[in-house]
């Protein structure tokens, strides 16, 4: 757990950066970090939603889970967490190299 919550940290952080590029003087010329910006968004924006879904219990599970142990199972196996990282890691370098790419 520890380790996705640092990813989505950084990739937070990376976003932030974007944000501030997209948003300055330079706009205008950022070519590579544009089209991968929105490709990225929309890539994250998907996964998150699921993850989402699969977090947020059903009203079903709600009426099922009276005791508090009931309620309190972590949704992911493993491999699941670590494909979510290795996404996230996915995005963030893609990013970082296209800004670093753009301010050459």
């Amino acid at each position: 757990m520890g380790d996705l919550m640092d990813n989505i940290m950084a990739l937070q952080t990376v976003f932030q950066q974007v944000s501030h590029l997209a948003n300055g003087p330079g706009a205008t010329k950022l070519i590579a970090l544009k089209p991968l910006l929105e490709k990225s968004t929309s890539e994250l924006k998907k996964k998150f939603d699921r993850i989402l879904e699969i977090l947020q219990p059903s009203v079903r599970q709600k009426k099922k889970s009276k005791t508090l142990s009931q309620g309190l199972k972590w949704p992911f196996q493993k491999a699941d967490v670590l494909q979510i990282i290795q996404l996230l890691e996915r995005h963030k370098s893609e990013l970082t190299f296209a800004m670093n790419s753009d301010q050459m």
